[in-house]
């Protein structure tokens, strides 16, 4: 498996794995930090993945889609199961992400609006 355009990365560091987004091949996958057992979570009704964050203790991962037709953001399982979309009202280009953890909220940059964000 190729790995054509990586562009986020977030590390579980309960488990100790290594989820990333690829712009290239539309992919969101994981493998350990040595990188073994890699896997591809999610590989469909993705245009443009950006940024991702891991909630381990929760199990979840989040995600940013940069796709030009309609921009998202969602969450699934660690394991790839139970995607949900989360936002896609006036995004532009949704990228770099991050959690905070203590407070549940997601914030998130948007490189069209120029603004950061919060859900």
């Amino acid at each position: 498996m190729d790995v054509q355009h990586p562009d986020g990365l977030a590390i579980d560091w309960i488990s100790r794995n290594l989820f990333w987004t690829d712009a290239g091949t539309d992919r969101i996958e994981v493998a350990n930090l040595n990188g073994q057992y890699r896997k591809v979570l999610i590989n469909r009704d993705l245009k443009e993945p950006r940024g991702i964050a891991v909630a381990p203790v929760h199990g979840l991962i989040f995600w940013s889609d940069w796709n030009e037709e309609r921009p998202k953001l969602e969450r699934a399982n660690m394991d790839g199961t139970d995607r949900r979309l989360l936002a896609e009202e006036a995004l532009g280009w949704p990228n770099g992400i991050a959690l905070d953890l203590e407070t549940e909220k997601l914030y998130w940059c948007d490189a069209k609006t120029d603004k950061i964000e919060v859900i």
